[in-house]
């Protein structure tokens, strides 16, 4: 398991670091096309549509590099941080389950979105590129996601075996 580890941090890396490059692009695009438009008064066509397609990029990207790292998502933090024991353990296991089943499905419907002839055939306006491109990053957001659930698994199975969901007997001045 070590290796696979190795081998889903490496994929984490790339992704962050991939959606940071994407950031600096958008940015860089942006600062160009602002100065371009307010004065010279002239725009890229293409530049718009890179930036939304960036976003989208990022967000799918960063978004699955966050949910494996342990306060990425805030939401399912500030929940599982307040409970303890078996509570936590029910919670870890529903929270995980939910984004399993949501991120697999999602991502089975992504896959046969990209391989629909309006996607593949359709060439985006301003960049002049199949939609294939720009929806991929979705599919692929979606399939770290689910990767990663599965990981978690393990790490929360791993944490039951070191006894980290036990219910502690409250003693005096301890919190449960």
């Amino acid at each position: 398991m070590e290796k696979i580890k190795r081998i889903l941090d490496m994929i984490s890396f790339i992704a962050k670091a991939l959606a940071a490059l994407c950031l600096g692009i958008m940015l860089a695009v942006s600062l160009v096309e602002i100065v371009r438009r307010y004065v010279f008064g002239l725009s890229f066509s293409w530049a718009d549509e890179l930036v939304r397609d960036g976003i989208v990029f990022v967000a799918m990207l960063g978004g699955a590099a966050a949910y494996r790292e342990a306060g990425g998502l805030v939401a399912f933090d500030l929940i599982v941080a307040h409970v303890k024991g078996t509570v936590n353990l029910v919670l870890s296991l529903v929270i995980n389950t939910v984004c399993l089943l949501f991120s697999g499905y999602m991502f089975l419907n992504a896959m046969q979105t990209l391989e629909t002839p309006s996607i593949v055939k359709q060439v985006s306006v301003g960049l002049s590129i199949s939609m294939f491109w720009p929806y991929l990053p979705i599919a692929i957001g979606l399939g770290m996601i689910f990767i990663f659930s599965l990981e978690k698994y393990y790490n929360i199975f791993l944490g039951y075996r070191r006894g980290e969901y036990k219910n502690k007997a409250k003693t005096e001045g301890s919190e449960i």
